[in-house]
């Protein structure tokens, strides 16, 4: 079939699947007009019965039916594939359908890894919506798997493929009653309940296959490699999964062996969810912003939107409030979205120590959770509070405030960062040093370059090359890297010979200069450069997640936000797209 063209517009190009009763093909079209590029679409292949009691007409019939079935789903959901034409040639029947450009969750549901509660509870959130609305049709799926969920690399979307009713179209035969019926189950072994195997299939049958679906991802173990009850003949799995007593309740009510005994369809189960407060449990733990068509919102852990896009820039958030733009003017917003304190300001940072630094008609000053302003705006410039001072610079010389916003540490200092670990990094005559809260030099002037002191040890820089002190001032780790950043998570990132490695607290390489650039850990995972991508390693230096993005952050709360090509996305720890 590869290279043949069905009804003069559709030119098959590769073989995408095959079974008993038919083949799947990717297509281009429109291949009859002069359109650059082509188009692709899916084509279904199903043979059509041949038996000597069955009314071919009464085949077609029922093909037309179910096509015109799938042609309003596809036109009404947003997570159905469009179908776009069908009909008969050589003796076969062809679909015509949306191609949907993304991989299938087996690559997300694989042997041996077992998902978190939230992100099962977001996938049943998103399957049982989409179910909700079939079943308002009265239609039922009967093949929901793994293999039948895309997730669309456009939107991060899963979308329900390969609706089982046609496969039975090439099954049909006349039972001894004289009525039209499947000669073979429909269905996938494992995720396929019983009454649908006996040919009765039911709008719960759905939820048993989702529900199987969803325990595998959770357990890491696949339908074959779970056991039953031999009395029963109930699903064995509980103890292989650490989840909430309440999710775990819910899945086993949808696997029931029994239909009855289960929820009667998704809408049922969908409300059950929502009833046992589980969506507000993880819904509001963890928010990012993100960029969507311009504008920015927040998604959660799972890669919901829970605050629409509608802010011109916006911030993570702390202390239970996130900076956001709105035109030129900054303001707060709360983890529910609504505006906290108005945007009202030329500047503004997040909330630390219960003050957020603004800025006011070119002078910064200090506002409180309810946004009166604490330290009246005075200062050229300044930072937030840290251990309890903040630096602020005043006529080209910078101090440290207290929260009276009186001055504790006059300004005198050509540089100066936050207090850190009791210390704080300043610039007096082009050398850097370190004061204590009384402003008096613990550490004096005499380095070329400084930052301040996390995990104990301070990075200064002398005669070009970088090394490590401790608060008494002594070096650690002698001067020796031609670059060199703070210690994270026990490791710091180096450079030797224009390539980057982690050394640890002696000094000695733990992972040897191999990258073309790297950053700090955070939560088990940095991301490094070779070859102008971006990926994920863990202490040991090997790779978590392969190099393929083009900008990689920081993981914060479990999630990072990488860069492919322009488009921003979040991934997990796994390097599976949320967003």
């Amino acid at each position: 079939m590869i290279g043949q063209t069905l009804r003069q517009r559709y030119k098959i190009t590769k073989e995408l699947g095959k079974e008993g009763i038919g083949k799947t093909y990717l297509a281009e079209y429109p291949v009859d007009l002069p359109v650059t590029p082509q188009y692709h679409c899916v084509i279904k292949e199903l043979i059509k019965p041949w038996k000597p009691d069955l009314d071919p007409l009464d085949t077609e019939e029922r093909f037309k039916k179910e096509a015109a079935v799938l042609f309003t789903l596809g036109k009404n959901h947003a997570q159905i594939p469009e179908l776009y034409d069908f009909f008969e040639e050589n003796k076969k029947f062809y679909l015509v359908q949306e191609y949907i450009h993304g991989q299938d969750l087996s690559y997300e549901i694989s042997s041996g890894q077992k998902w978190s509660e939230v992100e099962v509870i977001k996938f049943l959130e998103e399957i049982l919506e989409v179910l909700t609305f079939l079943h308002e049709q009265n239609v039922i799926h009967r093949d929901i798997q793994p293999l039948n969920l895309i997730r669309r690399y456009s939107d991060n979307k899963l979308v329900l493929i390969d609706f089982a009713v046609f496969k039975e179209i090439s099954t049909l035969e006349v039972n001894a009653q004289g009525k039209i019926t499947s000669a073979i189950p429909i269905g996938t072994p494992g995720y396929m309940p019983n009454e649908q195997f006996n040919g009765y299939p039911q709008l719960c049958s759905d939820i048993y296959a989702l529900g199987m679906t969803a325990i595998q991802a959770i357990t890491g173990l696949s339908p074959q490699e779970l056991g039953r009850d031999t009395n029963t003949l109930e699903v064995i799995w509980r103890e292989e999964a650490q989840i909430s007593e309440a999710l775990a309740d819910i899945l086993t009510k949808m696997v029931r062996y029994h239909y009855k005994d289960r929820y009667t369809d998704a809408h049922e189960t969908l409300q059950t969810l929502k009833q046992a407060g589980l969506f507000s449990e993880f819904s509001a733990t963890s928010l990012h912003p993100i960029k969507i068509d311009d504008k920015y919102g927040y998604i959660d852990q799972t890669g919901r939107v829970v605050i629409q896009p509608q802010f011109d820039s916006a911030r993570n958030f702390s202390g239970g409030m996130a900076v956001i733009q709105m035109g030129k003017k900054y303001g707060f917003i709360d983890k529910k979205g609504y505006l906290a304190i108005p945007h009202q300001f030329d500047i503004a940072w997040n909330f630390s120590e219960g003050l957020a630094m603004v800025k006011i008609d070119n002078e910064y000053g200090y506002i409180n959770k309810s946004g009166q302003l604490f330290i009246p705006h005075q200062f050229d410039f300044a930072e937030n509070f840290s251990e309890g001072l903040a630096m602020v610079k005043i006529d080209n010389k910078h101090g440290y405030i207290g929260k009276s916003g009186q001055f504790v540490i006059l300004p005198q200092f050509d540089i100066a960062l936050n207090f850190s670990e009791g210390l704080a990094m300043v610039n007096l005559d082009e050398k850097y040093g370190y004061i204590g809260k009384s402003g008096q030099f613990v550490i004096p002037p005499q380095f070329d370059d400084a930052l301040s002191f996390l995990e104990g040890l301070a990075m200064v820089k002398i005669d070009n090359k970088y090394g490590y002190i401790n608060k008494s001032g002594q070096f650690m780790i002698p001067p020796q890297f031609d670059f060199a950043e703070n210690f994270s998570e026990g490791l710091a990132i180096v450079m030797i010979n224009e390539k980057w490695g982690y050394i640890g607290k002696s000094g000695q390489f733990i992972i040897p200069p191999q990258f073309d650039f790297a950053w700090n850990f955070s939560e088990g995972l940095a991301s490094v450069e070779i070859d102008n991508k971006y990926g994920y390693i863990d202490k040991s230096g090997k790779f978590m997640i392969p190099p393929q993005f083009d900008i990689a952050g920081y993981f914060f709360e479990g999630i990072a936000m990488v860069k492919i090509g322009e488009q921003e996305r979040y991934i997990d720890k796994k390097g599976r797209f949320i967003y």
